[in-house]
């Protein structure tokens, strides 16, 4: 059966790479909603139709839906999230749209610790009472995450994270495409919430050992507090939100909130999750210094 797919946030870590594995594939016809056309040409060149827009702008989403079947619904971490995930699932129900494939976030939960947590929670359960079919992935800690701390990874051996020494189901970002894939293609997995991790609980130290034996030398991880995170990214110029997220985020991974495994990625990619030995060999490597 033939799908036509619309890609939100289609230049983003996940909808990119999403795009670029979906393309191709028999029977799947690619549409990427994006705001900037240039930074979309990766996605054009690689066959994938583009429709311009945002997610405020309802007119261009309601185009960028025509036609569709499956929209994979990937937003912005943001205080406007739920109005703007709710203005393309109002769309997707006055149009051809059947399904939709949300990434939400680890926990989602109207009590969770973070904002960022909560709004997704409202977004999902608008998703599950929209009488469309659904998937709902759930990922855990990405651990592309650590390209934010490659500096003083660089320039000081040093992995300054507000973790403590919490163990955490970190994951490659590769493994959520490709669960993403399979509940795009696939109507094995509908109507579920799925939640997603790495193969096994790890902490800083463990990821400042793997650094240190790829890299030759010795990486120290040094935990810092919460608090001293959100202060940090204010210096930065990033704005109160996300400063204030990141410190949520923090404490909660640090009282072991992200402390879990699933079987989940196996079960809908039939391969295991990639190790943060395979993601640091493979993707980070080239960045170290």
């Amino acid at each position: 059966m033939s799908k036509n797919v619309l890609v939100t946030g289609a230049t983003g870590s996940i909808g990119a790479q999403l795009v670029i594995s979906l393309v191709g594939r028999d029977g799947v016809s690619v549409r990427a909603f994006v705001r900037d056309q240039r930074k979309a040409e990766p996605l054009a060149n690689a066959t994938a139709e583009l429709a311009i827009g945002t997610f405020d702008d309802r007119r261009s989403i309601r185009k960028a839906t025509k036609d569709i079947d499956t929209v994979v619904l990937i937003a912005p971490a943001g205080p406007e999230a739920v109005e703007q995930n709710s203005n393309v699932l109002k769309i997707c129900k006055e149009s051809s749209v059947s399904k939709v494939v949300r990434v939400s976030a680890i926990k989602a939960s109207p009590d969770g610790p973070t904002e960022n947590t909560r709004l997704h929670a409202a977004s999902d359960e608008e998703l599950e009472s929209s009488g469309l079919s659904y998937v709902i992935l759930r990922p855990n800690y990405f651990m592309q995450n650590l390209f934010m701390l490659l500096e003083s990874i660089n320039k000081e051996s040093s992995l300054f994270a507000a973790m403590g020494d919490a163990r955490f189901g970190m994951m490659d970002v590769r493994d959520i495409v490709d669960c993403a894939v399979s509940a795009t293609v696939s109507d094995h997995f509908d109507n579920q919430i799925i939640e997603l991790s790495g193969p096994e609980c790890i902490s800083f130290h463990d990821v400042a050992k793997v650094l240190s034996d790829v890299s030759g030398r010795t990486i120290k991880y040094i935990p810092v507090a919460p608090e001293a995170v959100m202060e940090s990214m204010l210096r930065a110029g990033l704005d109160e939100w996300i400063s204030t997220l990141m410190r949520d985020y923090s404490q909660a991974y640090s009282e072991g909130w992200g402390d879990f495994v699933t079987d989940n990625v196996e079960r809908m990619t039939g391969h295991a999750p990639r190790s943060i030995e395979h993601f640091v060999r493979e993707v980070l490597a080239p960045a170290l210094a």
